[in-house]
């Protein structure tokens, strides 16, 4: 069901068409859909992927956007609340034993995260249509990271408590510490040792981690974007891939948000750059250059966040440390700049006309 609705965001919102009003109908001949016709990936079988009226063929998207976010929230709530990934207290459910339901705070952590995926698939599937990310989705995605964060501030469901496994003024990055951070709803706090007037547990904690994490998660992105177009000379990434982290950062702080772009970039160059040169090369056509980074960055969020509890401990001293936070910035922006130059000098390169050679003077 929640499938079918973000089929609707992905056919409209390009279109600035109302989500609410219509109701589905087949766009060829607009006749409404009946309401068995209407129904999650049963109506499409049913229909034979045609409409019932006029035949007009629907995208097999429709399908695979419901068939995958149902496989992706069972996959959720197998990960959070069955095998308690994140080992949180009062969160896993065992539906042979005495319990017959999981607990609230189980059900609020799968709702606040299972919209956290729903939006990144539609966002991912609107890009990879249309290249573009409407705002509307990472927009409303931000206002309900930041609501989910006040509501659930860190160390939650931990107890308050929890977060003195590390002693009160202690740096966070010594080696005795790492692995010791609890891991809430929002894995990590924005700083560690916990400023004062942001104990934790409080939702002024909440609120500052999701609005530094959307902030920095807009942020890293166009400073990218901006030092590979200064070195390059071209446009590259997109302004509707920094609203995409600053959602992501709202839901999950700004330490997973910022890893998310390079995990995302890896995931972009292997997922879906390297089979399109293989697919051109066996069919002898020219690849395409430019590719939608939407669904490359979703997948990066993921990965980031599931594989938190195995990235967070390695990665402590640097999101603790301003001394070395302050060096991976500048070794990175470094290397994009330089990157952008080389790849302007290659594409600038004249290339020799067929039959002629260049000789050495």
């Amino acid at each position: 069901m929640v499938g079918s609705f973000l089929n609707v965001l992905v056919a409209r919102l390009p279109y600035e068409k109302s989500i609410i009003w219509p109701g589905s109908r087949c766009f060829s001949c607009f006749r409404p859909l009946r309401p068995l016709d209407n129904i999650p990936i049963l109506g499409y079988l049913r229909l034979r992927g045609r409409c019932r009226f006029c035949q007009a063929p629907f995208s097999s998207r429709y399908l695979w956007v419901e068939l995958g976010t149902g496989l992706a929230f069972l996959g959720l709530f197998l990960l959070e609340i069955q095998f308690n990934w994140f080992r949180l207290p009062g969160v896993k459910f065992d539906p042979i034993g005495r319990t017959a339901t999981p607990s609230l705070a189980a059900l609020a952590l799968f709702a606040y995260h299972a919209c956290l995926i729903s939006l990144l698939i539609a966002a991912a599937v609107v890009d990879a249509e249309h290249r573009i990310i409407p705002p509307l989705i990472p927009y409303a995605g931000a206002v309900i990271g930041i609501v989910g964060a006040v509501l659930m501030p860190w160390p939650w469901p931990h107890p308050a408590g929890a977060a003195g496994a590390i002693p009160p003024g202690q740096p966070w990055i010594l080696p005795e510490y790492a692995g010791k951070i609890p891991s809430g709803v929002q894995p990590w706090p924005f700083w560690g040792p916990l400023l004062t007037f942001a104990p934790a547990s409080s939702w002024k904690l909440g609120l500052l981690n999701a609005l530094l994490g959307a902030l920095a998660g807009s942020f890293v992105v166009r400073w990218v974007k901006w030092l590979f177009e200064v070195g390059f000379g071209r446009e590259a990434l997109g302004l509707g891939d920094a609203d995409l982290l600053l959602m992501a950062g709202a839901f999950l702080g700004w330490q997973p948000a910022v890893l998310s772009l390079f995990v995302g970039a890896f995931a972009a160059l292997i997922v879906f750059k390297l089979p399109s040169m293989v697919i051109g090369l066996i069919q002898h056509t020219e690849v395409e250059r430019e590719l939608p980074f939407g669904p490359g960055l979703a997948v990066g969020v993921v990965v980031s966040w599931l594989a938190w509890p195995w990235l967070g401990p390695r990665l402590q001293h640097v999101f603790f440390d301003w001394v070395t936070l302050a060096i991976v910035i500048v070794v990175l922006s470094v290397g994009m700049l330089s990157a952008g130059l080389l790849l302007r000098r290659g594409d600038e390169a004249p290339t020799p006309e067929p039959g002629k050679t260049t000789a050495a003077p």
